[in-house]
């Protein structure tokens, strides 16, 4: 077989070629800091970074859920610890002003400060998480109580919950209807609301023998919406540690992931610089060996 200088040409040219992507390509791995920059560098590679990222998407999920889970659970505790702390001062006040010797201008006062607490309560069982309302069920644009003049209160919500995605068809749910915490008496608990307005109705009774009577009997109910209130509170504890646990859990998954992905994609950079000097000194040597073994042609010596 004849080999023309033609054929010589090609050869080194696709050598040229080749080692030029090749350069090229350690160069923008180099730049870039990363392996793969498309699928075609590496396309099992790039399948495996991609479903990595995926992973990494759902994950990075989660964990957005879980801290609004964990915060939503925070800021109800604290919120009925609040309603816990007004529901013992009226309780103290209503053993304070049951008394016979108790006078009507003493027990006007405790009136007062009960309409304070009792609206104080329903400010904090209208609180809003962001800008949804933490006890209104599902209803999270309405305001789950209002009352009315005489002070009876009203839920306008529904017995819906606030869910919390925390894995694959796994949900950490969290009560959000508002009458399990302030009117429960459909449960054999405590209407915190109606005990706090008999509490007012008695104060402000003019027969004060009467009164008295209405006073005493919030007293005992009032105790046990401490122990309603904290039955609630304590719910949030089991849930708190659970989405804690999760949150550790796929927090190590992630770190995990991310290694994995950087095993795929990420370069050695010394390794990169060393196979470039390489290249180019390749690339040198063929355009060296070129110039001596390819002969000139007619044209050049036109030239």
């Amino acid at each position: 077989m004849r080999i023309t200088q033609n054929m010589m040409s090609n050869i080194f040219m696709g050598n040229l070629r080749r080692q030029t992507e090749a350069m090229l390509q350690r160069q923008e791995q180099i730049a870039s800091q990363k392996r793969i920059n498309r699928p075609s560098d590496d396309p099992g590679g790039m399948g495996r970074v991609l479903a990595g990222r995926s992973s990494l998407s759902t994950i990075n999920q989660y964990a957005n859920n879980i801290q609004q889970g964990k915060t939503r659970l925070e800021f109800s505790e604290e919120t009925l610890s609040f309603v816990d702390e007004l529901v013992q001062q009226a309780r103290r006040i209503a053993e304070e002003k049951s008394g016979d010797s108790v006078t009507a201008a003493e027990r006007s006062f405790g009136a007062t400060q009960v309409k304070e607490i009792y609206d104080q309560v329903l400010q904090l069982a209208n609180s809003k998480f962001g800008d949804r309302y933490m006890f209104s069920g599902d209803q999270t644009d309405t305001a789950a109580f209002t009352r009315d003049d005489d002070y009876n209160a009203t839920y306008h919500g529904d017995d819906g919950s606030f869910k919390v995605p925390i894995a694959d068809n796994v949900v950490v749910t969290i009560d959000a209807d508002g009458r399990n915490y302030f009117q429960d008496g459909a449960n054999g608990g405590v209407n915190i609301f109606d005990e706090l307005r008999d509490l007012i109705h008695g104060l402000e009774n003019a027969d004060l023998a009467a009164g008295s009577t209405q006073i005493d009997a919030t007293i005992h109910p009032l105790a046990d919406a401490h122990v309603q209130i904290m039955d609630k509170r304590s719910e949030a504890g089991p849930k708190l540690y659970r989405l804690q646990a999760t949150e550790e859990h796929w927090m190590n998954i992630q770190n995990s992931v991310q290694e994995a992905i950087g095993r795929e994609e990420d370069v050695d950079a010394a390794q990169l610089i060393i196979e470039l000097k390489n290249l180019e000194t390749a690339y040198e040597s063929t355009l060296a060996a070129a110039s001596r073994i390819i002969q000139p042609s007619l044209v050049n010596f036109l030239k």
